[in-house]
């Protein structure tokens, strides 16, 4: 959509939107302190994976932090093998505060309208041990919240055109609230002088809500049971079909570094999936019985390798090329192709400070044509997907692409600092920065649900904040 196009659509919006909340407010970064985590959130760059880009020290790194990480929860949780260069006994704790900015601009038949997420504020704990226990053995362990996507349009509903006995625009208060919280056990061995190797299990608790929440209008009326009527729409099933729902997955992850010469190390670490299963999270009336479906969500396998070269003895550079199979993961393959990421980062140490400042890419995440169907759902409500859908589907899937999963920035860079109050601990913070970007995709949606109308267009507009601090302790 181009750049007048989008002033005169805000412009014809502007009475209508004059009492929506703007997001300048949200936008209000706080230190942030650790606390439990309210709800999901939007990673920076990454899919709904963290990878290392909340951590105290590693966030300033822009997560570049799998060969040679500053802090304990970036070994556990990145890649185990480097827990052998943390000696001795290393303790962090800290807290990330994300705040991601998610507008949906929708023009088409059903005129013109931009609809803005209130899911905004994200508080994301961390916390992980290390211990050198002798003979070139390490263990660790740690909590961290791994993953998360949030996004809440109950107050600003997404549009599309509607059947009514007062025609004009329909609302869909879609949500979506997905937290993969991942307590990790992990052990190292020194093999040679200059080579380790390190494994860590995986044990994952997730909680889950997915579809409509709140009043939609004249589209409840549409594609109801036998008999229902817009003007009892409240009965056909819209308004609300989604619950909060939990399940355990389990994974793993192993690593090795090695110390090519005395300035440069080399890494590699493979992660695998970790798979939840939220039973009855979604219910649905368009195909077969009515009821409630289960939806099986995949966080994806990983492969990582890196390097990191000491400059100087108190300027390090590392670089790190992440691999994710979204293509293979159980409902995310419906909307997103695998992805490279590009993760560059520099600490240069002066005194008791340490300045870092980071740089990452991600490819693009979304696919191009999408599945019809999140998963083997049936329906959402009383929208059919899948087989029954047909080209429906892969339109309300455009339009999931769209409002639900537009993790679509692809630049981000971070600073971070570190001060050593003692010469057993360091305090760290970081700021990261997600810039602004766009994606669109144009459906027949209107077309399907509203008889002989135009194509709709839906385009994603998203950037995020992040902030993040802790202390990290070294006996």
């Amino acid at each position: 959509m181009g750049q007048k196009q989008k002033k005169a659509i805000i412009g014809r919006r502007a009475g209508r939107l004059a009492g929506l909340k703007t997001s300048g407010a949200g936008r209000i970064v706080a230190a942030a302190a650790l606390t439990c985590a309210t709800g999901a959130a939007h990673a920076l760059n990454t899919g709904t994976d963290m990878n290392l880009s909340f951590k105290p020290a590693s966030g300033g790194m822009a997560g570049a932090a799998y060969t040679k990480p500053q802090e304990p929860s970036a070994a556990v949780f990145g890649n185990p093998a480097t827990m052998t260069q943390l000696r001795g006994t290393n303790f962090g704790i800290g807290a990330a505060f994300l705040v991601p900015d998610v507008d949906v601009h929708q023009s088409g038949a059903g005129g013109s309208r931009t609809s803005s997420s209130d899911a905004r504020n994200y508080v994301i704990p961390d916390t992980a041990v290390t211990h050198e226990i002798g003979g070139g053995w390490f263990l660790g362990g740690g909590i961290e919240l791994d993953a998360g996507i949030g996004v809440d349009y109950r107050d600003d509903p997404i549009t599309v055109p509607s059947v009514s006995t007062d025609p004009g625009v329909s609302g869909l208060p879609l949500l979506v609230e997905l937290i993969s919280f991942n307590a990790n056990v992990a052990a190292a061995k020194q093999v040679t002088e200059r080579t380790a190797v390190g494994a860590a299990l995986t044990i994952g608790f997730g909680l889950a809500q997915l579809g409509t929440s709140g009043p939609s209008g004249s589209f409840g009326g549409l594609l109801g049971p036998a008999g229902c009527e817009p003007a009892t729409a409240g009965s056909c099933g819209f308004d609300g079909n989604t619950s909060s729902v939990h399940d355990v997955g389990f994974g793993a992850s192993i690593g090795l570094t090695h110390r090519l010469t005395s300035a440069l190390t080399l890494s590699a670490a493979l992660k695998s999936p970790v798979k939840y299963k939220f039973k009855n999270i979604l219910h649905q009336s368009a195909v077969g019985s009515p009821g409630f479906q289960d939806l099986t969500v995949e966080q994806p396998l990983e492969a990582i390798v890196g390097m990191a070269y000491d400059v100087t003895p108190n300027w390090m550079v590392e670089a790190d090329v992440v691999w994710k199979n979204w293509s293979s993961a159980e409902t995310y393959q419906d909307v997103y192709d695998d992805q490279y990421l590009a993760l560059v980062g520099t600490q240069y140490r002066t005194g008791p400070w340490s300045l870092r400042f980071g740089y990452s890419y991600a490819e693009d995440i979304l696919r191009d044509t999408p599945s019809n169907t999140l998963g083997n759902l049936r329906g959402l409500g009383p929208i059919p997907l899948g087989a029954a859908a047909g080209s429906l589907g892969t339109d309300v899937v455009k339009l999931v692409q769209m409002t639900l999963v537009p993790v679509i920035w692809q630049h981000t860079i971070a600073a971070g600092v570190g001060f050593d109050l003692t010469s057993n601990v360091r305090v760290d913070a970081f700021g990261a920065y997600g810039f602004k970007n766009e994606e669109q995709r144009t459906t027949s949606i209107g077309a399907a649900l509203a008889g002989p109308v135009g194509p709709e267009t839906y385009e994603a507009e998203v950037s995020a904040w992040a902030v993040g601090a802790g202390v990290n302790f070294r006996f």
